[in-house]
């Protein structure tokens, strides 16, 4: 089988996704092996509300791949997701939409071995309204295409067998540029506490910066 860059397959499925189901905003990424959402290719999206979402939000996302990897539907709506989560959660989540002026989303998942591969998140405004229901059958319709151009995309090594729990969350963060603060949150530890594991977490892998640890994780 013949493997086809990531970008190229994420710009292809964008493309026929929004032509045949209006969206202003849409997302291709890759999930990895610990259910990580990774290598965004935004479309109609800021970088703004992209880097707001990373940083602030995402732990509230129902439709992050952790949160969906036991459904067997490949198309989860916002609404059924929500229903899955807290309603703190779900209403912190709802508040960075309603920021930036989005009223809908859904989720199209492509798994491979029963466990997400990648997935796209298509958003909608008020001027689009809500996804209805023949919309959402025919993603359902979509997704077969999507898990076809999946199939071709390279599998992933994973490069933190050696790495702990706390040391493997901390990396993937990294991966998407997170901040020290960003990370004491989602740790539930001080700033100081995150300084100590990232100079651990460099010696261990033998780097010296955020930038070299990224790239010999994951390039």
């Amino acid at each position: 089988m013949n493997l086809i860059p990531t970008q190229d397959i994420a710009g292809h499925c964008l493309h026929a996704f929004t032509q045949l189901i209006p969206a202003s905003r849409a997302a291709f990424y890759c999930v990895d092996r610990h259910l990580q959402a990774h290598d965004f290719s935004l479309h109609g999206m800021s970088s703004e509300m992209h880097r707001d979402y990373l940083d602030n939000y995402r732990q509230f996302d129902p439709l992050q791949p952790s949160n969906c990897v036991c459904d067997e539907q490949a198309v989860v709506p916002l609404s059924l997701a929500m229903t899955r989560q807290p309603v703190r959660d779900s209403q912190r989540y709802r508040s960075f939409l309603q920021r930036y002026g989005v009223v809908d989303v859904v989720e199209v998942f492509a798994r491979r071995d029963g466990q997400p591969q990648a997935a796209i998140s298509l958003l909608r405004t008020a001027e689009q309204g809500a996804f209805t229901p023949q919309q959402l059958s025919q993603l359902g319709a979509l997704q077969t295409l999507l898990q076809l151009a999946v199939a071709h995309l390279p599998a992933q090594a994973d490069a933190l067998d050696g790495l702990t729990p706390k040391e493997r969350q901390i990396a993937l963060l990294l991966r998407e540029g997170v901040s020290n603060k960003h990370l004491a949150r989602e740790l539930n530890v001080g700033l100081p506490t995150i300084k100590t594991h990232l100079i651990n977490l460099f010696r261990k892998v033998g780097v010296s910066s955020r930038t070299e640890l990224v790239s010999a994780l994951f390039l």
